[in-house]
């Protein structure tokens, strides 16, 4: 155990950089000091109120925002229905209940995360005993190229719209910088989570590695056995053996060589003295080898030598299946406490995602017909931002759902893996525990939903996809519509027009 322990390193190594841009952005309560030392996430009562601080000082300075720039939104609402208007504030205050929604759950889990990752470390430990030691690395640099990319997308954003939209003339206009934080505090709180689903992710696939492993070393054994093993390509006669000065005494035994003699030998190319072709002309038997095929018949032992297989011994490789299908079923459990501790918020980032996507586009077509938007959504009247906006914004809720299913699929081919093992090794005994075993895996699937309503895979992301381009062709028809409408006032004036100048005057 304690050399487990010294090997395997804790996940949580990886977060040192996101931890410490999280706790000062106020989005994770637990200590700081704890972490440093120990790599442990722990409540603290100074964190929760560190939180709360910054959550209700976000609050202020984005009303404040809200105010300096609405001047466009009150001649808005004096242009449009209550409806509309009412429509338009929803919109405008969706991203501060998102960084809401993500703040207000990290203080209520913060009891429960810490828990998460030990139960994460102690996976690795049992992994590591089965011959499967976790690589940490690809983790944190996976976080860091999160973290670069959400820079670039918000500086973008940010700058490009405060460059080309906002009077930067007055000093208020710094308050632009505020509209960012919601959305750079739900990435922080996403990144949490989506390197957690990847960690899980890469320990089912280390199942499966493990699994594919014994298939692929029992064919190699049948193989041997049958005697149909590979044979070495044959040595080049043209060039002089290599030689070791450790083994002297063998090659006196062998031709009265001298050390110094094969030296030169090997770079002349000459020498009186070779032992290669008997080395390559018998066995280790005294028995000589064909010279057509260089295949020796497989010695008495080999097959107890060369290619050993688990799968051979039923009984023996029955606790290793049992071992992995164990830790299988611990880490779909983690993956349900995962779960349910961001379901909220990734619930709110899906209709955050939906509700603003949808719109963005419908604010740009409002910017391309010279309409009132609201101040906040000027991102809009740039075709070049809004397609940054979509993209950081559609990114996010499409590589949480596609890594959500990767994660999802990986936990059910581990029974394909199982099953593999059962029919390469041709045993009714092994057979018996393999069916045993998939069972329990069918019972102990895992699949990631936002709160229930909805689950997180390619067939949600297929049908978010129709609704948007159902919106879009309700858009069209709607300008068809439109345009037809005009034509026929046009049309009408025209008829009157040329009735009245063709009427004959009495």
């Amino acid at each position: 155990m304690a050399q487990a322990e010294d090997t395997v390193q804790p996940l949580l190594q990886q977060f040192q950089q996101l931890f410490f841009i999280s706790k000062i952005a106020g989005i994770l309560p637990q200590d700081l000091e704890k972490f440093r030392s120990r790599n442990l996430l722990e409540k603290s009562r100074n964190g929760m109120i560190y939180m709360l601080c910054t959550l209700i000082l976000y609050v202020v300075l984005y009303n404040i925002l809200i105010y300096s720039f609405g001047e466009e939104d009150r001649t808005l609402k004096a242009s449009q229905s209550t409806l509309t208007f009412v429509i338009g504030l929803f919109l405008t205050y969706i991203g501060l209940i998102m960084m809401a929604s993500d703040q207000l759950a990290a203080l209520r889990n913060q009891g429960r995360v810490g828990g998460l990752y030990e139960r994460i470390r102690l996976v690795d430990e049992r992994l590591y005993k089965e011959g499967c030691l976790m690589d940490n690395s690809t983790i944190g640099r996976r976080i860091r190229i999160m973290l670069i990319m959400t820079v670039i997308f918000e500086l973008s954003i940010l700058v490009a719209t405060y460059v080309k939209l906002v009077d930067y003339s007055q000093w208020m206009s710094v308050l632009w910088i505020v509209s960012a934080i919601p959305t750079f505090i739900n990435t922080l709180d996403k990144i949490w989570f989506a390197v957690s689903l990847y960690a899980l992710k890469e320990r089912f696939e280390a199942i499966n590695a493990n699994l594919e492993e014994l298939v692929d070393t029992h064919e190699k054994h049948k193989l041997w056995l049958r005697g149909d093993q590979e044979v070495p390509p044959p040595l080049d006669s043209s060039q002089p053996p290599q030689y070791d000065s450790n083994l002297e005494y063998l090659y006196k035994e062998l031709g009265g060589l001298d050390i110094g003699s094969i030296g030169k030998s090997s770079v002349s190319g000459s020498g009186i003295n070779k032992v290669a072709p008997v080395a390559h002309s018998m066995n280790s038997f005294g028995e000589a080898i064909d010279a057509a095929s260089r295949k020796p018949p497989p010695p008495p032992l080999a097959s107890n030598m060369v290619h050993e297989s688990e799968l051979g011994n039923a009984a023996k490789v029955e606790e290793k299946l049992n071992n992995l299908c164990q830790v299988h079923d611990e880490i779909c459990e983690i993956g349900k406490a995962l779960n349910e501790l961001w379901s909220y918020p990734i619930l709110s980032l899906m209709a955050y995602g939906f509700l603003i996507f949808t719109a963005q586009l419908y604010f740009l077509y409002c910017a391309t017909q010279y309409q009132s938007i609201p101040s906040l959504f000027r991102s809009a009247k740039n075709p070049f931002i809004t397609v940054i906006v979509l993209s950081y914004t559609s990114g996010k809720c499409v590589y949480l759902i596609y890594l959500s299913w990767k994660t999802s699929q990986a936990s059910k081919r581990t029974g394909i893996s199982l099953h593999k093992c059962g029919v390469v090794a041709d045993d009714n005994l092994l057979y018996e525990i393999v069916n045993h075993l998939s069972l329990k895996l069918l019972n102990h699937s895992v699949d990631f939903s936002a709160c229930g309503f909805f689950t997180l895979d390619m067939e949600t992301l297929y049908g978010a996809k129709e609704a948007i381009q159902t919106f879009n062709s309700l858009n069209d028809t709607a300008g068809l519509v439109g345009a037809a409408t005009d034509m026929d006032n046009i049309s009408s004036t025209m008829h009157d027009f040329v009735s009245t100048t063709m009427t004959p005057v009495g």
